[in-house]
């Protein structure tokens, strides 16, 4: 297969995978995907299981790796490229699932706020007066 075939292969491999519901960062990848004169990158497009939001999610566990606090990592664009172009070229990638720990809970204070904003009463304003008071939607 020639490389411009390998190309045009690759890009309608990502273009089936974009006729389905996707974020705005699948658009930003395969835009940056579009635009590159890579084959073996394009070569790597064409492997089975390889996807534009696999790459997103391997481009994700390496930025956690990064990450000094494990709660932020700032990247270079051209160290997500590398990644991106990494994912695709690379025969084996490990991908670290996400761990997270979510705690959901109302504290006292939220409750008594919530319960003032629900007992409110609007205040009476004459017909012929229509400004709003914002102070009542607290």
């Amino acid at each position: 297969m020639s490389e411009e075939e390998t190309k045009i292969k690759a890009l309608d491999k990502m273009l089936q995978e974009l006729s389905t519901e996707h974020g705005a960062v699948e658009d930003v990848v395969h835009n940056w995907l579009c635009t590159q004169n890579d084959c073996d990158l394009f070569t790597g497009i064409l492997k089975d299981g390889r996807t534009i939001s696999g790459s997103i999610s391997y481009c994700s566990s390496q930025a956690r790796k990064m990450a000094d606090s494990g709660d932020v990592a700032m990247v270079p664009d051209e160290t997500v490229w590398k990644w991106v172009r990494e994912y695709f070229v690379s025969d084996e990638i490990k991908i670290e699932p996400v761990v997270a720990k979510v705690e959901v809970g109302t504290s006292e204070k939220a409750s008594q706020k919530a319960k003032k904003v629900a007992t409110k009463k609007p205040k009476k304003q004459p017909e012929e007066e229509e400004q709003l008071d914002l102070f009542d939607f607290l």
